[in-house]
């Protein structure tokens, strides 16, 4: 079966004269991501020997072997030599962007999220630019730790990878991660974070939700998130003024 998938795509990748310059086995490197990203290859899954694999890709066994050394770093394959190459696991852990830690005893203090509103959203926020998708599915939500006031969070994904969200009772979401359900669901594990922090005024929306007076100032976290090759979160944080210090650490794709 993978021996099939993966000669489907090597027939899918052509070498077009004006592709001559690009490294071969830097496109067979995206070539096989992609696949492992829209599970046409699923974790586990075992590829062709290398020497089937260069005659499938109409290449050198070097340059095949150079282009899964690459993607065994990058933790996308796992090789032995005895067993051969394997589609690697990733496990799909939660990466919670908004947390902190106790001051006196180091714990670290997981949020709490109460949904407030899911929809369909195809309004031009910088989500659609990173997310590359001409409408969203929108969730509003507040995030807070312990022993502190609120946080008001816009959650954006995509609509093929959030759609079903718009079924669920709102209820049903309270405290749900939604990059959980991307790398379960969709094999799109949130593998690294990109964050933008500024001083601003705080949206009517966020104002209403968090109880402070319209224009009040606060700091404005936008957050995305990254699987394999692909942005695949957009989540914008609102957060009043007086909350504690905010400590990036940045490990893993997740901050604290």
């Amino acid at each position: 079966m993978t021996d099939a998938a993966v000669a489907r795509i090597a027939k899918d990748l052509a070498w077009a004269d004006e592709d001559q310059g690009f490294p071969r086995y830097r496109r067979i490197i995206a070539a096989l991501t992609r696949a492992i990203e829209r599970g046409k290859l699923s974790p586990g899954d075992r590829l062709p020997p290398e020497i089937r694999m260069a005659d499938l890709f109409s290449v050198s066994l070097g340059t095949v072997q150079k282009a899964l050394a690459h993607l065994a770093d990058g933790g996308f394959l796992k090789r032995t030599r005895r067993r051969g190459t394997f589609v690697a696991g990733r496990q799909a852990e939660d990466v919670f962007v908004f947390r902190f830690r106790n001051p006196t005893t180091g714990k670290v203090l997981i949020p709490y999220t109460r949904v407030l509103s899911v929809a369909e959203d195809k309004s031009d926020g910088p989500w659609r630019e990173f997310l590359e998708a001409a409408r969203t599915v929108r969730v509003e939500r507040l995030v807070w730790v312990e022993g502190d006031s609120p946080a008001f969070s816009q959650f954006h994904i995509s609509f093929e990878h959030g759609r079903h969200l718009l079924k669920e009772p709102v209820e049903n979401l309270h405290g749900v991660s939604f990059h959980r359900i991307l790398g379960r669901n969709f094999n799109l594990p949130t593998l690294r974070t990109s964050h933008r922090l500024q001083c601003r005024k705080l949206t009517p929306t966020a104002c209403r939700h968090l109880a402070v007076p319209g224009g009040t100032f606060g700091t404005v976290w936008d957050v995305v998130g990254f699987s394999y090759q692909q942005a695949t979160t957009y989540q914008s944080l609102q957060i009043p003024a007086g909350h504690r210090p905010i400590e990036l650490d940045v490990v893993g794709g997740a901050s604290a």
